[in-house]
């Protein structure tokens, strides 16, 4: 699994954790991206509704996305929340997770190539990526086009060029194509001219294109080779759109199209 260079989560973070034991007022769950760390669930912040029976909502095995409530180092004691993440925060963090598995995949043949063990790997290379680009995914990335900028980033240029031919052999750099549903309902006489003026700005401003499905749907998409910029992409347009819909007086609502 994925790692991260830190013993323990912060407060306020995101993390990916996997159903251990669930008890009648609380569930433990290991957290995946901090070896041997586990957090408490309780039954009070395992939904928004009314939780009659936990096992309803838990299950051993299970793997979701939670929100850190507080972390006491000293007592090894991580308090998580289920309730408290959304849905697109649990889709963005999903999709963060599954780019990591697959920057660890390469990280394993980083070592096996530099004759070492996976964890001599993550201090040698996988920490530093993380920590100079955010996420192991995104530094194997620029590897395969600036490996100079991982030496900023105290990695050696020998290391920096193998880190570059395992990118070069294990990542496919295509076009990925992002899509989301727009629900636009404008009630005013001329609510079909508000809208028009709505897609176009949207259109102009983000470079994407907007097509008409049927009333009051319209079908948006663009393309990005960076996941996670396609991801902050659809984020901007959404808040943007919004707001903007809200001065023309018209509802509007977004959905991702997979």
């Amino acid at each position: 699994m994925p790692r991260k260079p830190y013993e323990f989560p912060e407060r306020g973070e995101l993390v990916v954790v996997k159903i251990r034991e669930v008890n009648p007022h609380s569930a433990l769950a290991e957290l995946l991206e901090y070896p041997g760390k586990t957090g408490m669930i309780h039954v009070s912040e395992v939904a928004r509704k009314w939780v009659r029976d936990i096992r309803n909502f838990v299950k051993l095995g299970q793997i979701s996305v939670a929100l850190v409530m507080n972390v006491e180092e000293n007592k090894n004691f991580i308090s998580l929340s289920l309730k408290r993440v959304s849905k697109k925060e649990a889709e963005r963090k999903m999709l963060e997770f599954r780019r990591e598995e697959k920057a660890e995949k390469m990280l394993e043949l980083f070592a096996k190539e530099a004759g070492i063990s996976l964890d001599e790997a993550y201090e040698r290379v996988g920490f530093k990526l993380f920590e100079g680009f955010g996420e192991m995914y995104a530094g194997f990335l620029t590897a395969l086009e600036k490996p100079e900028l991982l030496a900023k980033k105290g990695i050696s240029r020998e290391d920096a060029e193998l880190v570059k031919k395992i990118a070069e052999r294990a990542v496919e750099i295509r076009e990925r194509e992002f899509k989301a549903k727009l629900e636009i309902r404008c009630y005013e006489g001329d609510g079909i001219n508000r809208i028009r003026e709505l897609l176009e700005r949207v259109g102009k401003k983000f470079g994407v294109e907007v097509k008409y499905i049927a009333a009051p749907y319209y079908l948006l998409e663009f393309k990005e080779r960076d996941a996670k910029k396609g991801e902050r992409k659809l984020g901007e347009i959404e808040k943007f759109a919004e707001r903007y819909a809200k001065e023309l007086g018209c509802e509007f609502a977004m959905k991702r199209v997979e």
